[in-house]
C-alpha cells in the first residue's frame, strides 16, 4: 500500500479508488488534502475532496469508498 494520507483508513480508501480507475491529486493549499478523480476524465466527472484532518476519519474513508462506489462512470 502506498502512503497517501497520514491516517491508515483513508489511505487504505484512497488506494480503493486508485484500484478502481481514479486518480489521486494532492493539494497545494488549503483544508484539503487532495481530490480523487473518476476515470470519465471531462467535465462533469466524479470526484471527491479528501480532508487533512476530517473530524470522523473512519466516516469520510467510508464516504470515499461510497462515493467511488456510486461512480456511474
Amino acid at each position: 500500500m502506498a502512503k497517501y494520507h497520514p491516517n491508515k483508513e483513508i489511505s487504505r480508501a484512497i488506494e480503493y479508488a486508485l484500484e478502481r480507475g481514479w486518480r489521486f491529486v494532492k493539494s497545494k493549499k488549503g483544508h484539503a488534502f487532495g481530490q480523487i478523480f473518476c476515470s470519465f476524465g471531462q467535465r462533469g466527472g466524479c470526484r471527491k475532496s479528501i480532508w487533512s484532518t476530517p473530524a470522523n476519519p473512519t466516516k469520510h474513508a467510508m464516504e470515499i469508498r461510497q462515493v467511488v462506489n456510486q461512480c456511474q462512470h
